[in-house]
């Protein structure tokens, strides 16, 4: 890492790495890309540390520049020899990342004796970590970006022994890809979260106060069938997803979502808050039932004494410093299932409320200890939170129990290697 390093600011002519400028151009002034700007990127990642982004940014140079021969050199003096190790399963999980999930299960994975990398093409505000990154968030399926993507794909089947893809995508925007790693044998599984197979007509047999975020159940059908015809494994968090999803794969696998517990402490030693403290995170505010939630708080505040903090457009790293200071954490109100928010407010030893219904609290493990609330009912569920404050303790500490009993990162991804290994 440091030859790299010292041979990125040679080439650059840099003569300290204080002197790398943060913001990198990549237009100049007739509006052509910088070529350059690959080499700046590449190097920003060797001082980080991060050898896998390093690689890929001079290899994207040496795709999207061959003219230039740099890239081609640097690859060759690089990373010619860079080889995985075969002691190992190798695996790549992508494209998209859902509540840090990739990054957790890699996690976990690493403890099991598997090599597991993720790559993201959506790097949102959340600023969850990545091995590679490519941000994809502004890019349209084209014949000239699939052509890349497919081009990338051949690189990592050198590279891994396994593909574990997320919400429905996979290398490319056209799923061309999967014709390409179906030749080399690759094992495959797609996991899918929710709203990428979630079908609101499906939805409303078992939960009336269902929505959902994409209506085109057409098109989330067309999806499924395409996917399904290459990849036969499939994976979810629990039992909400499985009728959308059973029709298409010959193998849904259920495996609780989980986080890194280590990361997730639930000492209560911080100073009590002089009022309660109440907390919603609106990351998608019609599903999450933001405006129910709103409308409650704002009728309790003429009878209670509380603080209510609503969380939005901060960093993953910065929401959970506020999330670690809450007395009760509000969920959703309209899946009817809990999700990676609900868990990690469990894992740091916090009452959560949120939207179950009947359906799922037979398929949960009985002591859930999720206080269940919709849009008719989030008001009397809060006051009666705030007319027994003292229930909270309680209710932390099973909550903190239930995430290391049945979402603990370093438990469930062993149930994933043992799916990998059924692949083979």
């Amino acid at each position: 890492m440091e030859n790299l390093t010292r041979k990125l600011l040679g080439l650059l002519k840099i003569d300290h790495v204080n002197k790398i400028n943060e913001n990198i151009i990549e237009l100049d002034q007739n509006g052509n890309a910088v070529t350059e700007k690959y080499l700046l990127h590449a190097l920003r990642s060797s001082v980080k540390g991060n050898i896998d982004q390093s690689w890929l940014w001079i290899w994207r140079g040496a795709v999207e520049s061959p003219s230039n021969p740099v890239y081609e050199s640097l690859l060759a003096e690089f990373f010619k020899d860079v080889k995985t190790d075969k002691s190992k399963l190798n695996v790549l999980h992508g494209s998209i990342e859902i509540a840090n999930q990739m990054h957790a299960i890699s996690r976990g994975l690493s403890l099991h004796n598997v090599n597991a990398k993720s790559i993201n093409y959506y790097p949102y505000y959340l600023g969850y970590t990545s091995d590679y990154t490519i941000n994809l968030l502004k890019k349209r399926s084209t014949p000239a970006l699939n052509s890349v993507l497919r081009k990338l794909a051949v690189e990592f089947i050198n590279r891994y022994d396994q593909f574990h893809f997320h919400f429905g995508t996979t290398l490319t925007f056209d799923y061309s890809d999967l014709a390409i790693l179906t030749a080399a044998k690759k094992p495959m599984i797609m996991h899918h979260w929710g709203s990428d197979v979630r079908m609101h007509s499906a939805a409303l047999r078992t939960n009336p106060y269902a929505l959902v975020k994409d209506k085109n159940e057409d098109r989330i059908s067309k999806k499924l069938t395409t996917l399904s015809k290459s990849i036969k494994h499939c994976m979810i968090p629990d039992y909400e997803l499985y009728p959308y999803v059973k029709d298409y794969y010959e193998h849904v696998h259920i495996v609780p979502s989980m986080i890194d517990l280590t990361a997730y402490p639930s000492d209560t030693c911080l100073p009590k808050n002089p009022l309660p403290l109440v907390v919603h995170a609106p990351t998608s505010p019609s599903i999450k039932g933001t405006s129910y939630i709103l409308q409650a708080i704002e009728k309790l505040k003429a009878d209670y004494s509380f603080t209510f903090k609503l969380v939005k457009g901060l960093s993953h790293k910065e929401a959970k410093e506020i999330y670690k200071k809450a007395d009760v954490i509000i969920d959703q109100l309209h899946v009817g299932s809990y999700g990676l928010f609900s868990v990690e407010a469990m894992a740091l030893g916090k009452p959560v409320v949120c939207w179950i219904t009947d359906e799922m609290k037979s398929h949960y493990p009985k002591e859930l200890p999720i206080l269940s609330a919709n849009p008719d009912t989030i008001k009397d569920v809060l006051e009666t939170i705030l007319k027994n404050q003292d229930m909270l303790k309680d209710i932390g500490q099973k909550s903190r129990k239930y995430a290391e009993t049945y979402h603990d990162a370093a438990l469930n991804s062993k149930l994933i290697k043992d799916i990998y290994t059924q692949q083979k």
